[in-house]
């Protein structure tokens, strides 16, 4: 398959170019996976590395330098603040001894089963809150909760990376999907059909890829069963929504995910406690202490997000006051072009999630401060952990998202995906997911994913004349499942974790999953169109 590279902007394609292209990513995994640097100094070497590759071998210049390293500066306020926000809410919510009473509760639902509470609340939790609010609020959510459960930071941060990735495309209420719509000439009907069909068989492979790292293979004995029926649940859920309205695909499919495996699940044989079992014994500490007061935090979350976010007028309202930084156009000297914006990457300054989370904070406080559970000088205790917690995060996140954003405004990301479709010819559904991937791995964000790649995806369906609904079906998969092994979201799940520094423990065991993830997809993908369907 040839593609006249110069018509995009791009050196001619040869493998030394795509390996330099390559080599940002690849020297941040190594230096994070094999040689266990901190995420900060990993990516500093690897921003230099891309700053090298950018000017001396895609003709990049020092304004196209400058421009995409401001750009990546600016973007990490937006991440940072959602880390700090959510930080904080945790540590009000602890020191009020909360986890203890949501601990008790959800072991006496689960009939005290761990697994249960894992998938319930590590895979349908966030889930369910992805379906409206993403840019990884899900995982700074529900990653500190799942610690208050008694469950590892590590095996804490993995499973809510695992856990909301799956239905990303039909989450934040539908942005990813309507990226395919607008970018490409598919019908929105199909579209809708066959993308939610990819997403749920996404979900499928996700719920064993948390059983798996819960317990290793042993952990499937007890937990086929609950994967199977949450899979089944949440994946019917979100195909039979999207034959509707795809824009809540996900809310819905989280929300019936929480009730179905918080009320019937328990109840299979294979979870119910034995008949000889002794009944729990109740904590003397949090006797008479109420479900509803210590949740509320979680619960006030809930409802601002979606008074804002579902409410149109609101939020339409509110999104005028934005904060964004004017960036010129940038051309390279092989013309790949960043148009030019009045307000990049805007913060939508009262709707932006950090937000969200601060109001939801400061009515949590103010709710637990009425029912005389929040402590003398919980405020001060607060901020002096999340200032202990956060600031490796920090540095992570900055030098991580400089690199990023480098490579997008330089054309490095955009040439590997062309590499990778112009070498593999009939085999290219196999490989269409690790574009997705490759584009949320760089941008932490599996809409931006969708925004780089679905014209080039769209095109090469075009041109080996296939179809554009299953290709695009398996981008919008690989896209939202490299959520769980992007190093923005690692860092960020790291910096709500406590696990600043150990970015590189989370990538190396993501990674193993979202290879497996993108095979099967890609598997999927070939299958399907191997037997004409999506025509």
């Amino acid at each position: 398959m040839g593609i006249d590279m110069a018509q995009v902007g791009l050196p001619d394609l040869s493998v030394l170019t795509w390996i330099l292209a390559a080599l940002p990513v690849v020297l941040v995994l190594t230096l994070m996976m094999g040689f266990k640097m901190s995420g900060a100094r990993a990516g500093v070497i690897a921003w230099l590395v891309a700053v090298a590759v950018a000017y001396f071998t895609f003709g990049g210049g020092i304004e196209v330098v400058a421009n995409g390293t401001a750009k990546g500066l600016w973007t990490t306020i937006f991440v940072l603040f959602i880390i700090w926000a959510s930080m904080y809410m945790y540590n009000i919510v602890d020191l009020t001894g909360s986890f203890k009473v949501i601990a008790a509760t959800f072991t006496k639902l689960t009939n005290g089963n761990k697994m249960l509470q894992l998938l319930i609340l590590g895979w349908a939790f966030p889930t369910f809150i992805q379906g409206v609010c993403g840019f990884g609020v899900p995982v700074a959510v529900a990653t500190p909760l799942l610690i208050g459960l008694g469950f590892s930071p590590i095996t804490s941060v993995i499973t809510t990376l695992l856990g909301h990735s799956w239905g990303i495309t039909f989450g934040s209420l539908g942005s990813s999907y309507s990226v395919l719509l607008s970018l490409s000439s598919v019908e929105a009907a199909p579209m809708a059909f066959w993308g939610s069909l990819f997403i749920a068989f996404g979900g499928f492979i996700t719920g064993f890829c948390v059983l798996h790292n819960y317990g290793g293979f042993r952990a499937f004995k007890e937990g086929t069963v609950a994967v199977l029926f949450l899979s089944f649940v949440m994946g019917g859920a979100l195909i039979a929504t999207c034959l509707v309205s795809p824009n809540v695909g996900c809310f819905v499919a989280g929300g019936v995910g929480l009730i179905a495996g918080s009320f019937i699940l328990p109840k299979f044989k294979a979870y119910r406690p034995a008949e000889d079992a002794a009944p729990m014994e109740e904590d003397p500490e949090i006797a008479g202490r109420s479900f509803v007061d210590a949740f509320s935090a979680y619960i006030i979350l809930i409802l601002v997000v979606f008074a804002i976010y579902l409410i149109g007028p609101i939020k339409n309202y509110l999104d005028q006051f934005q904060l964004g930084l004017p960036f010129t156009e940038t051309t390279t000297a092989f013309g790949y072009m960043q148009e030019s914006a009045e307000k990049y990457s805007a913060l939508k300054i009262l709707t932006t999630p950090g937000t969200l989370i601060v109001i939801s904070c400061a009515l949590a406080a103010a709710y637990y401060k009425s029912k005389g559970l929040l402590p003398q000088g919980a405020f001060r205790a607060a901020w002096k952990r999340t200032l202990g917690q956060s600031l490796g995060s920090t540095a992570t996140i900055i030098s991580m998202t400089m690199m990023a954003v480098l490579m997008t405004v330089g054309g490095l990301t955009t040439y590997l995906a062309y590499g990778i479709a112009v070498t593999t010819g009939e085999l290219f559904p196999l490989l269409s997911p690790f574009i997705g991937i490759l584009g949320g791995f760089v941008t932490s964000s599996g809409t931006s994913s969708n925004i780089l790649f679905t014209g080039l995806q769209y095109e090469v369906a075009t041109v080996l004349s296939i179809s554009a609904t299953i290709i695009l079906s398996a981008q919008t998969a690989g896209a939202s499942l490299s959520n769980s092994f992007s190093p923005g979201n690692a860092a960020l799940g790291a910096g709500v974790s406590g696990l600043a520094g150990r970015e590189g423990d989370i990538l190396k065991v993501t990674v193993v999953y979202n290879i497996l993830q993108g095979l099967l997809v890609g598997i999927l993908a070939f299958i399907l169109i191997k037997i004409g369907m999506g025509v």
